[in-house]
């Protein structure tokens, strides 16, 4: 019995795009060891403040551009839950962004644009070992969500108190894992890696200590493939941890979003629906005929399959923005540019705007007005995603 034909054309296509990436990872072997050799020339180091606590949140950015006043608010967040805020400035920042962050932030390292946010990271945290600075808690976060939206939110506390050995917001868990393929068992690959979302990690002291966390950063491959980036580092970190008996974990993922969803009332069902997102328009049907649907004995079982349906195979957060944030309170938007999440974060402005979602973040609901104004102009453009 032969594999199934689109298993077999997306091997085909994974081994041509390794094939043509083969002279950038030749190249960026020396790219990586010039850089190396004289880092801590490359990396500009503002701030002499002493340490108010023994907290330290990194927060990788890339902005060309004026610092935005949410990025100073997510530093200010932080050092009202105790944390020294380090920006790290991938590519470094105008004379008016560094002015506008270096009051907030316990250092600023502006580096060259190299690596993306695990490059960032590495270079945060081997700064933090040269200074001889074992953190009691050490927060890794990037500028790719708005955070927090709830700023009244105990998230920073609950991933301090998490049982894992890190922990993040959301824990990605590849389809094939909760859903395995039993049609092509023979053929069936092992199970892909779990692993936290990189956005914002919650590091705890013994971790930091810890051999295989050192190990991880010491011999981590900075890269300027996006797609190596996750596989390396956001994967990478998560794997690597675990192989050396640690766990990780986060807040929230799917499988404790459909647990919830079972014990939630009707009126919460109905409401997950109201502000559902979709990239799909079939899925985008299903929800409108359920929502016009009289509230008969089936119509629970029928709202929950379909919300089964969609979050096997698209994101349950971007999905269901307004239950998941009710279940988990993680206080996060992605500003991914993907058209399910352009969706998501119209519904979760539109619950906002009406009341249903807390929000007190003024600098992160300006902006994200801004790009919800943007997404609706360029909505009508993009084509449904192929179901």
């Amino acid at each position: 019995m032969l594999p199934p034909v689109w298993k077999l054309k997306r091997e085909l296509l994974r081994l041509a795009a390794q094939t043509a990436d083969i002279p950038r990872r030749i190249r960026e072997r020396s790219v990586r060891a010039k850089y190396d050799s004289a880092r801590w020339a490359k990396v500009k180091v503002t701030g002499t403040a002493q340490a108010a606590t023994d907290k330290y949140c990194v927060l990788l950015v890339y902005q060309q551009g004026a610092v935005p006043a949410s990025l100073i608010r997510t530093c200010k967040f932080m050092g009202a839950k105790g944390y020294n805020v380090i920006m790290v400035a991938n590519g470094g920042l105008h004379d008016s962004g560094r002015k506008s962050v270096i009051a907030h932030v316990w250092r600023l390292l502006e580096r060259p644009n190299f690596g993306y946010d695990f490059g960032g990271f590495r270079d945060a945290i081997h700064f933090l070992q040269r200074q001889q600075i074992s953190p009691q808690n050490l927060v890794l976060m990037n500028d790719s969500v708005w955070f927090p939206m709830w700023t009244q939110s105990d998230v920073v506390e609950r991933l301090e108190n998490a049982e894992y050995d890190a922990t993040g917001l959301l824990f990605h868990v590849p389809t094939r894992n909760e859903y395995p393929d039993k049609k092509f068992t023979p053929f069936q690959v092992k199970k892909r890696a779990e692993h936290i979302e990189s956005y914002v990690t919650m590091v705890p002291g013994k971790t930091f200590e810890h051999p295989a966390f050192k190990r991880f950063w010491d011999t981590y491959e900075q890269t300027d493939s996006k797609f190596l980036t996750i596989k390396r580092g956001e994967v990478g970190f998560s794997r690597a941890l675990g192989d050396a008996g640690l766990t990780v974990g986060a807040l929230s993922r799917r499988k404790s979003f459909l647990d919830a969803l079972q014990g939630c009332s009707d009126g919460f069902i109905e409401q997950t629906l109201r502000y559902a997102a979709y990239s799909d328009q079939v899925f985008a049907q299903e929800c409108a005929a359920l929502l016009a649907a009289p509230r008969d004995e089936i119509w629970r079982k029928r709202a929950l399959d379909h919300i089964g349906r969609v979050v096997k195979t698209r994101r349950f957060n971007a999905s269901f923005c307004w239950a998941t944030e009710q279940i988990f309170q993680t206080s996060f938007v992605k500003k991914n540019t993907d058209r399910l999440f352009q969706v998501g974060r119209i519904r979760f402005l539109d619950a906002v705007e009406n009341g249903d979602m807390q929000c007190d973040n003024a600098e992160a609901l300006a902006e994200l007005r801004l790009v919800v104004a943007a997404d609706r102009d360029e909505l009508p453009k993009k084509a449904w995603r192929p179901h």
